[in-house]
């Protein structure tokens, strides 16, 4: 089914790549912030969009009432309903455009707090998109920002880009998500809250005991934690995502180059479908990964503050 995804404006490149990936798409059509594609799959696990609608019909602005009229109410219609307009540059007003649906069906009845059916008409320059809403998608980041947790990290990333970076490998549910430097579990959180299950793995026992304790928090079970270090994977590995640790606290070489090429080395033999890898923006990572095989799928550059940016990049073999 034809589907609208409202995606949020702060990366839109990002928003639309995490759609995709678990769509399971190379491609769709982007007009502003509106992503219309086939998809099928659990909406919920969405970081970067707002909203997802029934994709209805689109048309120009001066074809919108005629296209109302002539629309097949019945067929979406389910109780109640409202309507909603988002967008500028038109003249339409809400309780206008619900007539042509109110005459459409039968026993129409409003409902503006909780409709069953809230169609929703947004306005992307002189494109017209309506569709039916089948799911606000909502997530509580606020409650699991850093300060929220018992055990905190400075590098830490915002969950509401964790989770999608999660999503940018394409995870399955009923799979397993790998964080070869866990740190405090801010990965395996939001994989976890999901219904994934994750394992972390940290060459330090502090922050494993760390990670522990911010796992058991969120009232997560399904994880495994083990001390590893990650430049000496071993076996198959499905999904990986992980934040390369930079910071003067962290367990690491002082050569970041060389710990950072020897785990892309470790990754490529273990890896099997896809990876998150996030370094930091003072590293040539595309020279490290010219010496690995990896294909890089997408690259998104995120700002963290005046002297520090991240690359998310994407790798596949």
């Amino acid at each position: 089914m034809k589907h609208i995804f409202l995606l949020s404006k702060e990366n839109l490149g990002l928003a639309k790549a995490e759609v995709l990936a678990l769509a399971g798409k190379k491609s769709a059509k982007l007009i502003g912030n509106i992503l219309i594609l086939d998809a099928d799959f659990d909406f919920s696990r969405l970081a970067m969009t707002r909203k997802v609608y029934q994709h209805l019909f689109m048309c120009s602005i001066a074809d919108l009432e005629k296209k109302m009229a002539g629309f097949d109410w019945n067929s979406v219609y389910h109780k109640d309903f409202a309507v909603r307009i988002y967008g500028q540059g038109h003249s339409f007003s809400e309780k206008t455009l619900a007539k042509y649906i109110w005459n459409a069906v039968k026993k129409p009845k409003v409902d503006l707090s909780n409709p069953k059916t809230s169609i929703e008409i947004i306005i992307v320059g002189k494109k017209v998109c309506v569709g039916k809403l089948v799911s606000d998608v909502s997530h509580d980041f606020f409650k699991r920002r850093l300060s929220t947790r018992p055990e905190q990290h400075p590098t830490t990333l915002d969950p509401k880009l964790a989770l999608a970076c999660v999503n940018l490998t394409g995870i399955p549910k009923d799979s397993t998500l790998i964080d070869p430097f866990c740190g405090i579990g801010g990965f395996l959180i939001e994989a976890g809250l999901i219904g994934l299950d994750v394992e972390g793995y940290d060459i330090s026992d502090i922050m494993l005991k760390k990670c522990k304790i911010n796992l058991e928090f969120f009232k997560l079970k399904k994880f495994k934690l083990q001390k590893k270090d990650a430049t000496k994977l071993s076996g198959s590995m499905d999904y990986v995502v992980t934040d390369l640790p930079y910071g003067k606290g962290s367990f690491i070489s002082d050569d970041l180059e060389s710990l950072y090429s020897n785990f892309l080395k470790a990754l490529f033999k273990c890896l099997k479908c896809r990876a998150a890898v996030i370094f930091p923006d003072f590293v040539d990572h595309k020279k490290l990964l010219k010496k690995t095989k990896f294909k890089i799928e997408h690259t998104f550059n995120i700002y963290v503050h005046k002297s520090l940016s991240r690359n998310i990049v994407v790798l596949s073999k």
